[in-house]
C-alpha cells in the first residue's frame, strides 16, 4: 500500500458527486494462549488484512470494505461504490503528505518468552487451587494484538499508527457440595507485557478466589429505590453507559440522545467532572491517532457538573457546529468509523469513603460491577453487579448476589452526591455501530443517592 497506488485510488473515487474520500488499510496479528484443566489448551494465531473505503456527500456516507488488496479488486470496489452518487469531479490529483506518523518503538514482549507466558498461566492455577480446596476450575487466557494503520484522504492527508494491546483475562469456578459460583478480572493494556508489573499477580489471583468463595454464601439482593456506593475502576461502567453513549455524536447528531442540547448546562454537582482521554501512555483504550487519521487528545465532556462537550468525528463535525474530539473509532476495517470513547473517567474528587458508607442507613455497596446498556435516545440505563454488598446502619454487611443497577441517565448524574480521591481505570470492549473497541472506564468511589437497584429479594 504505497503512496503513488494510494493516490491513484483516492482521485479514482473522486471522479462523482462526493466531496470526502478515505482509504483505511490495517495489518492485524492476533494470538491467543489459553489455560484450562490445569494445561495450555489452546494456542492460536491469526492474521489478518484488508481496507475500508469510505465516500460521503454531505451526511450520506457509504462504505465497503476487502480483504482481498490486488489492484483489480480495489479499482472494480471503488467503481461499485461510486454508483451511488451522481455529479462532477470536485478534486483533482490528490497527493499525499504526511500528517500524524507514529514512529514510537515499544518492547511488547518486554522479555518474555512463548515458555514464560505458558508458565505464568500454569502458576495462575497453581496459586488458585492451592489458596482454596473449593477451586473447581481456573480459567487464564493471554490475548495479544499488534496492528498496523494507515489512513490517507482526499485532503491529501497520509497518518500511520502502530496499535499493541495485551489483556489478561483469569475465571476462577469454584464448588462446595454441589453450590457453584465463579468471577474473573480482566486486565489490559496497551504497551504489552509491563502490564504484569503493574500489581501483584499471586494476590490478584488469592481475591479472585475469596471473591468466588464468599459468593458461596451470598443472600438475594433487596429490591428498591436506595443509596449505592459503586466501587472504583470499571464501576465506571455506569458512567460509560449512562453517560458515555449519549455523548457520541453517533446519537447525538440524529437527535437521538436525551443529552441533545444540553451543551453549557447543568447535569450535576459541581464535583463532577468527566474527562475521556485518548492519550494517556500505556492505558487501553489508547490510540496514537482515531480511525480518522486525527491525534486522539484529552475531551474535558463536563467540568463542574456542566456539559462542556460531545465526542464527534469528521462526517458529524459539520452539521453538528462541533470541532472534531479524535474519537472517530471501529473494531476493524469492516466497520466504518464513528465517534466512539477512549478512556473515559470521573476525575478525583476529595470525600472519604468511610463518610459515604456511614451516611447510609441501609443501601448497597457495589465494589466491583458486570457490564450494562443503554438507550442513548432515553436514556434508560442497567447494570450487573459482580460484587455487592449490604449496608446496614453505616457500615458493610453480608455480599449480596443478583444485583443490578437501573435508572436514566439524567437522573444518575444529578444523584452523584460523593466522590472519592481513589482514582483507578478498568479496561473492557464496548459495542457500537462501529463494532467493539477497546475501551478504559475509570473513576473513583463515588456515592449516588439514589438509584433502583433490582434483587432477587
Amino acid at each position: 500500500m504505497n503512496k503513488k497506488k494510494l493516490e491513484q485510488f483516492l482521485n479514482l473515487s473522486l471522479d462523482t458527486g462526493t466531496d470526502f474520500s478515505e482509504i483505511y488499510y490495517e495489518n492485524t496479528i492476533n494470538k491467543t494462549i489459553m489455560l484450562s484443566d490445569c494445561k495450555i489448551d489452546k494456542v492460536v494465531t491469526c492474521l489478518d488484512r484488508g481496507i475500508g473505503i469510505r465516500l460521503a456527500k454531505g451526511e450520506y456516507m457509504v462504505y465497503t470494505s476487502t480483504n482481498d488488496l490486488s489492484d483489480e479488486n480495489i479499482i472494480n470496489t471503488i467503481n461499485e461504490l461510486k454508483q451511488n452518487y451522481h455529479g462532477s469531479p470536485i478534486y483533482k490529483d490528490v497527493v499525499l503528505k504526511d500528517k500524524n506518523i507514529y514512529n514510537k518503538k515499544i518492547d511488547y514482549h518486554h522479555g518474555y518468552t512463548y515458555q514464560d507466558k505458558k508458565n505464568i498461566l500454569k502458576k495462575i492455577d497453581k496459586i488458585a487451587r492451592e489458596h482454596s480446596s473449593k477451586v473447581e476450575q481456573v480459567q487464564a487466557t493471554f490475548v495479544e494484538e499488534e496492528k498496523d494503520v494507515v489512513l490517507c484522504n482526499h485532503l491529501g492527508e497520509y497518518s500511520t499508527d502502530k496499535r499493541y494491546l495485551l489483556r489478561l483475562v483469569i475465571h476462577i469456578y469454584v464448588n462446595d457440595k454441589g453450590k457453584k459460583e465463579s468471577t474473573y478480572e480482566a486486565y489490559g493494556n496497551s504497551s504489552g507485557y509491563n502490564l504484569l508489573d503493574t500489581f501483584d499477580l499471586e494476590k490478584e489471583v488469592k481475591r479472585l478466589v475469596d471473591i468466588a468463595v464468599s459468593k458461596l454464601n451470598s443472600v438475594d439482593c433487596p429490591n428498591g429505590i436506595m443509596p449505592v456506593v459503586i466501587g472504583p475502576a470499571f464501576g465506571a461502567v455506569i458512567l460509560h453507559e449512562a453517560c458515555g453513549h449519549s455523548m457520541e455524536a453517533t446519537s447525538v447528531s440524529k437527535n437521538a440522545s436525551v443529552l441533545c442540547g444540553m451543551l453549557n448546562k447543568r447535569l450535576g454537582s459541581d464535583k463532577l467532572t468527566v474527562i475521556d482521554d485518548g492519550t494517556i501512555d500505556g492505558a487501553w483504550g489508547s490510540t496514537f491517532i482515531d480511525d480518522e487519521g486525527e491525534l486522539t487528545r484529552k475531551n474535558v465532556l463536563i467540568e463542574s457538573g456542566i456539559l462542556k462537550s460531545y465526542l464527534v468525528d469528521k462526517i458529524n463535525e459539520k452539521p453538528m457546529h462541533h470541532k472534531i474530539t479524535g474519537s472517530g473509532r471501529r473494531q476493524n476495517y469492516l466497520y466504518p468509523p464513528t465517534s466512539r470513547m477512549n478512556n473515559t473517567y470521573i476525575a478525583k474528587g476529595t470525600d472519604k469513603i468511610e463518610d459515604m458508607i456511614k451516611s447510609i442507613d441501609y443501601g448497597i455497596y457495589a465494589k466491583t460491577m458486570n457490564g450494562g446498556s443503554v438507550d442513548p435516545n432515553s436514556g434508560e440505563f442497567n447494570f450487573g453487579c459482580r460484587e455487592a454488598f449490604l449496608i446496614e446502619k453505616g457500615k458493610i454487611t453480608k455480599m449480596v448476589k443478583g444485583a443490578t443497577l437501573m435508572g436514566n441517565t439524567l437522573d444518575v448524574l444529578k444523584n452523584i452526591e460523593m466522590i472519592s480521591d481513589d482514582l483507578k481505570l478498568g479496561t473492557g470492549y464496548c459495542g457500537s455501530d462501529s463494532g467493539n473497541v477497546p475501551v478504559t472506564c475509570g473513576q473513583p468511589t463515588i456515592k449516588v443517592n439514589n438509584i433502583l437497584v433490582g434483587g432477587n429479594k
